[in-house]
């Protein structure tokens, strides 16, 4: 509101001149409006209020004299912040006839203003309408002021044009575009959906008044967008920045960056992360950042990070992951380990790993054989079609396949049995399917 008050002010005072040279004021009048005037600098309001309700009662007041009298007035009740009886007191001033264009068009744009502080945007937006079409060359204050009644009246996209023609009236004066009226066309153009400009605001924004939440609604506009290119990169100049630091934060740019088919970068970040606290040292988090290590090949990796998520959680399926990653590496004894202690903890993908490993293990002890397929057998009698049993199916040939399936619906276990280690005894594993 200090425009408000600067504004006001100014014309209290230079008025009172202006008009006892241009129009016949009386002394009496003016003398009254000056130690008003005074009064209300000096918040003496009782003397203020006395030398204008003398005033008010002085009978033959010329037009200009009365115009005169309510600005006095409405400049005294906005300085004790009754902000209705200003604008009641100002609407008067426009009363009055033969009133002058400089007093007319000033007190239009002060009525725009007090109407807007009291939140009554409608009359705001006439005032300031009826006030363009007078003002000659406005600066970008007004058009503002317009563009944010529009926006407090819903009428979003009315909005936009008043703040950009701010903007635009700014920049060819040379003057600095504040940040709050890129602010306000940001918030337009996103409740909008007019995503392209809005994007357009953001790479001002992060240039001209770089914070996080810039560069971060600026990364979710790529992302609405559909360019994954650009939302990574602002992520990561986010990062480099200094501005991601919660643990759902980095997690988020790693996980853009497997998306993105960057899993060795996600791989240190999250790495790093969960090393010096930044993120979350959870099961999901360790897990996640082990399935970074095994898409960059990072075996060795991988099965530390995939330890750490299995001593945090009870899935089996991390441990049927590190047997699948020991797989990976020739270390069969370390694999098949794993893939048992999988089993033990009710993994039913480890089924299928387990009897890969078994067989790739030819060397194991027959006990474990024996495991595997009694285990199976037991997988058989409980969920004869279950998934991980056409999986396994895919392993044999095409024969072996029909006759087990046909096996497995008549429920017949020991020819399931018979037909399956045929399978694994007698025909190659092209390889492991998960």
């Amino acid at each position: 509101m200090g425009l408000i008050v600067m504004a006001m002010s100014l014309m209290v005072g230079s008025a009172l001149a202006a008009e006892q040279k241009t129009k016949a004021m009386r002394e009496a009048v003016y003398e009254r409006l000056s130690r008003a005037q005074e009064a209300t600098e000096a918040e003496d309001w009782a003397m203020a209020f006395d030398q204008l309700g003398r005033l008010e009662r002085m009978k033959n007041l010329a037009p200009h004299e009365k115009a005169q009298l309510y600005t006095a007035f409405g400049y005294t009740y906005f300085a004790q912040e009754k902000y209705a009886e200003s604008a009641a007191s100002y609407a008067k001033v426009l009363e009055q006839e033969e009133l002058s264009e400089a007093m007319r068009i000033s007190t239009l744009y002060t009525l725009g203003q007090l109407h807007f502080h009291l939140e009554q945007f409608d009359q705001a937006l006439g005032y300031l309408d009826q006030w363009l079409e007078l003002a000659n060359n406005p600066g970008p204050e007004p058009y503002i002021l317009k563009g944010q009644a529009l926006y407090q009246l819903g009428r979003l996209n009315e909005a936009a044009g008043p703040v950009s023609k701010a903007i635009a009236v700014a920049e060819s004066r040379g003057k600095k575009v504040q940040e709050n009226w890129y602010a306000l066309l940001r918030v337009i153009y996103y409740e909008t959906e007019d995503y392209e400009n809005l994007l357009d605001v953001l790479e001002v924004l992060v240039v001209q008044y770089p914070a996080k939440e810039y560069w971060m609604h600026l990364a979710a506009a790529f992302g609405e967008m559909g360019q994954e290119g650009n939302q990574l990169a602002a992520y990561e100049m986010a990062y480099a920045l200094g501005y991601l630091q919660s643990s759902t934060e980095i997690v988020l740019l790693c996980q853009l960056l497997l998306q993105a088919e960057v899993p060795y970068r996600a791989g240190v970040l999250l790495q790093e992360g969960l090393q010096n606290g930044n993120v979350i040292s959870n099961a999901n988090n360790w897990r996640l950042l082990s399935q970074a290590w095994i898409l960059a090949q990072e075996n060795d990796a991988a099965i530390v990070s995939l330890g750490k998520a299995a001593e945090l959680s009870d899935d089996g399926e991390l441990y049927a992951r590190i047997a699948q990653s020991y797989a990976n590496l020739g270390q069969w004894e370390q694999s098949v380990t794993a893939a048992g202690t999988a089993l033990d903890r009710g993994s039913e993908k480890a089924w299928i790993k387990w009897i890969f490993i078994s067989w790739k293990t030819k060397h194991q002890p027959l006990g474990k054989a024996e495991r595997c397929i009694s285990n199976f057998t037991n997988l058989l009698i409980v969920k004869p079609l279950n998934t991980f049993i056409y999986c396994s199916i895919l392993l044999t040939t095409p024969n072996f396949r029909n006759i087990i399936m046909h096996l497995s619906q008549s429920n017949n276990i020991q020819g399931c049995y018979w037909i399956y280690w045929k399978a694994i005894t007698n025909n190659p594993f092209p390889s492991c399917p998960i």
